[in-house]
């Protein structure tokens, strides 16, 4: 019997050695997620820190230190192209947004139907990319041609043009 009880004796403090590592990992990665979340609230108030800072700045285009003022500046170009993007999109997708209540209407909508008012006449831009002719890329590839790079003139020649 006293084999029998040392095989229960070490299967029991086996148990037990487990259960114990296991509740220390639990514990471990109960930890590193608070730790993780204290993290988070602090990126949030830096970041709230950067919002008021730059909302001042904003205001009286005055801020005493050089970083701030150029990061500032910084962001407000980031704004511009952001702006300038999210209107290219509408462009593209033949819309517009009120400039009321920033409802999204079609380009041709003369007033808003969600708040009544009378919209700006929006141009369709059609960004045209130029496209050089043939002579023009025969030019410009003059040196390449020289180099052994184009051996033929692919403008009169499609179909016989090869590169080495």
């Amino acid at each position: 019997m006293s084999v029998l009880n040392d095989i229960t004796k070490v299967v029991t403090d086996t148990a037990k050695t487990a259960a114990k590592l296991s509740s220390d990992m639990v514990e471990v990665t109960k930890l590193n997620v608070a730790i993780s979340v204290e993290e988070d609230k602090i990126n949030k108030q830096f970041y709230e820190i950067g919002k008021r800072v730059y909302e001042k700045y904003a205001d009286i285009s005055d801020v005493s230190d050089e970083g701030i003022a150029e990061a500032c500046e910084v962001i407000k170009d980031m704004e511009r192209n952001i702006a300038e993007m999210k209107s290219r999109i509408l462009n593209l997708k033949k819309i517009k947004e009120c400039a009321g209540c920033k409802e999204i209407l079609d380009i041709d909508m003369p007033f808003c139907f969600k708040c009544g008012i009378k919209q700006p006449i929006v141009e369709i831009i059609i960004e045209e990319e130029e496209v050089p002719d043939c002579e023009e890329l025969v030019n410009e590839e003059s040196e390449e041609a020289t180099s052994g790079g184009f051996e033929e003139d692919a403008c009169n020649n499609p179909d016989e043009a090869h590169y080495e």
